[in-house]
């Protein structure tokens, strides 16, 4: 109990020797130290919490309009692809065309299609 009674003088002591010490120099001139006595703060990171970097901002790509597709009408067939002229079939015996007479006994004669009036 002594021993800190006498610690306890001694540290008033240096102080009241700084405290007057210190007024002679200019209020610009004069130090201060402090010690801090704590904890820090420990965010769920795991390590002292500090502010983080901002995050960097996201541009989405931009927006590019393409202009509507073009249909463009078929081609006409060529020449090679196109149906050749049609023909009808006649039998002279028994007389008719084909199919209403399903059998020819003279041969059949190839007649050039005509439109019915």
């Amino acid at each position: 109990m002594v021993k800190r009674t006498a610690t306890a003088v001694a540290l008033a002591l240096v102080g009241l020797a700084l405290a007057i010490a210190l007024p002679t120099a200019p209020a610009a001139a004069r130090v201060v130290v402090g010690v801090g006595i704590g904890v820090p703060f420990y965010g769920p990171w795991g390590y002292p919490y500090t502010y983080p970097y901002p995050y960097p901002y996201y541009y989405p790509p931009p927006v590019v309009y393409a202009p509507p597709p073009v249909y463009s009408p078929a081609p006409a067939a060529p020449a090679y692809m196109q149906q050749p002229v049609q023909s009808w079939y006649y039998c002279d015996n028994p007389p008719g065309y084909y199919p209403n007479v399903q059998s020819c006994g003279s041969g059949w004669r190839q007649v050039p299609a005509q439109p019915a009036h």
